[in-house]
C-alpha cells in the first residue's frame, strides 16, 4: 500500500525479500565455517566462557558485517556480492562503516540473544525485559519491516541508518520514502507487548508447578561446575501391542558443564537428588533425565558432547 505523498520507488532498484535472505544466508554460512575452524584449537577456552561464549561470535559478525557493508567493499558482503545486491545510502552511495556498525547492531542483538542459555539471575529481573524487547519486539519488527515495508524494504535496521538494499546494477539517488504510519503503529505495538511480556508470563505461571522447578533451578545452578540449567518437566504418551497405551511422566534436568567431566556418575546422581529435594512434586514422576553437557556456543558456531542418565526418583536416590 502506497501513500498519496511519498513516491514509489522503481522495484528493479530495490532488492528483492528472498535475495536478501540467501545473501544472509551464506554470511552467516561463512561466518560459521570461521567459527568452526577457530572451535578446533579454542574449543575449551570458548567452553570456559559459559553464555558469553555468544559475545565472541557477536564481535566477529559486528566486525565482518561492520566493514563489508561499508564503502569499504562497495557495500557488498560475500553474501551480497554473489546475489548482486549492495548496501546504499539515499544517494546512491554506500555508507560509512560507523553507520554499517550501526545498522547491524538490532539484527546482532537478535542473532545472538535468541535462544542464549541465561543465567538465573537473569530470568528474574529486568535483563529479562531488555532480552525479550531484543529477542521478541526487534526480532519481529526486523520481520515485519522485511515482509510489509514493500515500498522501499527498508528493515528496521535500514530505517535506523537510512540505508536501503538495492541491485549491484543501481547507481542512481533512492527517492525518500517514510514508512506507512500504520508500520510504525504495529511496531510501536510490538516493542510494548514483549517488553510487558515476562511479567505477564511470570503472573500466569506463579505457583506449583513452576515454584518448585525454580527451587529446583537455583539449587543445580549453585552448584560450583554448573554453568547453565535448563529443567522441563512434562507427560510422554505411547502405544504398544503388548502392554497397551499409556504414558510416563518424567522431568528432564539438562546441566552445560564448565568442564569436560561429563560421565561423573557422582555428579548426574548429585543433580538428580538435589532436583528432587528442591521440588518435592518431582517425586511422583516416573523418569528423571539427567544430562550434562560440555562445549561451546559462541553464536556463529558450537559444539556439544553429552552423558545422560535416566532412572526412577526412588532409583537415584537408592544409588
Amino acid at each position: 500500500m502506497t501513500t498519496p505523498d511519498t513516491p514509489s520507488i522503481p522495484a528493479r532498484t530495490i532488492a528483492g525479500f528472498w535475495r536478501r535472505v540467501f545473501a544472509f544466508f551464506i554470511d552467516a554460512l561463512l561466518l560459521g565455517v570461521l567459527g568452526a575452524v577457530a572451535g578446533w584449537p579454542l574449543g575449551d577456552e570458548f567452553a570456559r566462557l559459559g553464555p558469553w561464549g555468544r559475545a565472541v561470535g557477536f564481535a566477529v559478525a559486528l566486525i565482518y558485517f561492520g566493514a563489508a557493508n561499508s564503502r569499504l567493499t562497495g557495500g557488498q558482503t560475500l553474501g551480497k556480492h554473489l546475489c548482486k545486491i549492495k548496501v546504499v545510502d539515499r544517494s546512491g552511495s554506500p555508507i560509512s562503516v560507523s553507520k554499517a556498525v550501526l545498522r547491524f547492531l538490532p539484527l546482532g542483538a537478535v542473532w545472538f540473544l535468541n535462544n542464549m542459555q541465561l543465567p538465573g539471575a537473569a530470568l528474574s529481573s529486568i535483563w529479562l525485559c531488555l532480552v525479550s524487547i531484543a529477542v521478541f519486539g526487534i526480532g519481529l519488527s526486523i520481520l515485519y519491516f522485511y515482509i510489509f515495508n514493500r515500498k522501499s524494504r527498508q528493515s528496521l535496521h535500514d530505517l535506523l541508518v537510512g540505508s536501503y538494499v538495492v541491485s549491484a546494477e543501481a547507481s542512481r539517488p533512492v527517492p525518500a520514502s517514510a514508512p506507512w504510519i500504520v508500520h510504525v503503529v504495529v511496531f510501536a505495538g510490538l516493542i510494548v507487548a514483549s517488553a510487558i511480556a515476562p511479567y505477564v508470563i511470570k503472573r500466569a505461571v506463579a505457583g506449583d508447578p513452576f515454584d518448585s522447578m525454580w527451587n529446583a533451578f537455583q539449587a543445580l545452578e549453585s552448584e560450583p561446575w554448573v554453568a547453565s540449567v535448563q529443567i522441563n518437566q512434562g507427560k510422554a504418551f505411547f502405544s504398544s501391542t503388548s502392554k497397551g497405551s499409556g504414558a510416563n511422566t518424567f522431568l528432564n534436568i539438562t546441566v552445560y558443564s564448565k568442564d569436560p567431566d561429563i560421565q561423573n556418575a557422582a555428579r548426574a546422581k548429585r543433580l538428580a537428588t538435589l532436583a528432587l529435594s528442591a521440588d518435592k512434586p518431582a517425586g511422583a514422576v516416573d523418569v528423571v533425565r539427567v544430562t550434562i553437557v560440555y562445549g561451546y556456543d559462541i553464536g556463529i558456531a558450537s559444539s556439544w558432547r553429552s552423558q545422560t542418565q535416566s532412572h526412577s526418583p526412588a532409583e537415584w536416590l537408592a544409588q
